[in-house]
């Protein structure tokens, strides 16, 4: 009957202690997001990523609630081979910076990649493929798994916001290799050249549609223009009220342009299609 207790009692505290920590680290993402001082805000998110990560290699959101933290997304992919993670925290000048992490289940373990925000640093981002460490940060909204040649693939498209006057959507592309997690792959084809990635930069004042909608087998987003004259200003983009689009043909998504809802099969040439840096 001791024994029993002390065991009870034993549990009680570990239980207790593991609710400390994860009150502990909720409460340090507050302070990240309530933060005013650009350093503090680093050196706070800093210090956060190996806590995240610890609790990440125990935690899935059966056992947690993640909407304790404020401004963290999850988003799992629609196999349930992993999930991703994303908040971000913006600066006093408008800047952005992102930070992700990728857990997955490997080995009977639950596995935690964390990923480093390197935008500015990416010298090529429609055309690089990119590691976790140079990863173009972006906060992930919807995964649409696919597959190219046999080999699985993950598109993942998100808000890559950027500063006062412009933000950005990215279309991007994961794999999982023996060697590591990889982002970015050569297929996307604009009937010119393929992209490992597509990026739309556009005014930070207005909104863009850029989504997959599996009933018609498109990722579908609006077609950018410049809205004050024919400049290649991106603050002054924004979209022209129609739609283009991407359809995955044997393991490549082709741009199509100019789609009709109520005719997804009949598609105009337009001539001035653009989309910033591809």
């Amino acid at each position: 009957m001791i024994k029993r207790k002390m065991l009870l009692l034993m549990a009680m505290l570990v239980t207790g202690t593991a609710f400390g920590q994860d009150s502990l680290l909720v409460n340090q993402f507050k302070s990240l997001f309530s933060e005013k001082s650009d350093r503090l805000k680093d050196s706070i998110a800093d210090a956060l990523t190996p806590k995240f990560v610890e609790l990440l290699k125990a935690k899935v959101p059966a056992n947690f609630n993640f909407k304790d933290i404020a401004n963290l997304g999850v988003i799992e992919s629609p196999d349930g081979a992993f999930r991703i993670y994303c908040y971000n925290i913006i600066y006093r000048d408008g800047s952005c910076r992102h930070f992700g992490y990728i857990q997955r289940e490997k080995d009977g373990k639950l596995e935690v990649t964390p990923l480093a925000d390197r935008r500015d640093e990416v010298k090529n981002p429609n055309f690089d493929r990119l590691t976790p460490d140079t990863w173009y940060g972006a906060l992930y909204y919807q995964i649409v798994p696919f597959k190219s040649d046999g080999t699985t693939y993950y598109m993942l498209l998100g808000n890559s916001y950027n500063n006062l006057f412009t933000t950005r959507k990215v279309a991007d592309v994961l794999q999982f290799r023996t060697s590591g997690i990889r982002f970015g792959a050569p297929l996307f084809f604009d009937g010119r050249r393929k992209a490992c990635r597509v990026i739309f930069e556009y005014s930070a004042r207005v909104s863009m549609t850029l989504k997959y909608f599996p009933d018609i087998k498109y990722i579908v987003f609006d077609h950018l223009v410049n809205t004050e004259g024919n400049g290649t200003d991106l603050q002054f983009f924004g979209p022209d009220g129609s739609q283009d689009g991407f359809k995955l043909e044997d393991g490549v998504w082709v741009l199509k342009q100019t789609i009709d809802f109520r005719m997804p099969k009949e598609q105009k040439k337009r001539k001035d299609f653009k989309v910033s840096n591809y």
